[in-house]
């Protein structure tokens, strides 16, 4: 296993992720779902949020700060 594959087992409500479709924009993990997929969201600027909902977990990174 790889440690970018261990990460991906710890990503909590709160973190900065990228998105394996969209890696350029940085998204927070908002929700964390029954089923095990999350919740993401990013702003754009200040009137757009960009929200994607059942995101599994093999579709994010976590970003390091």
């Amino acid at each position: 296993m790889n440690n970018s594959t261990t990460a991906i087992e710890n990503i909590k409500i709160g973190q900065k992720v990228k998105m394996a479709s969209m890696g350029h924009l940085i998204f927070t993990v908002t929700a964390e779902n029954h089923d095990g997929t999350y919740t993401v969201e990013t702003r754009l600027d200040q009137q757009n949020v960009l929200s994607y909902g059942n995101i599994s977990k093999e579709m994010l990174r976590i970003v390091s700060v």
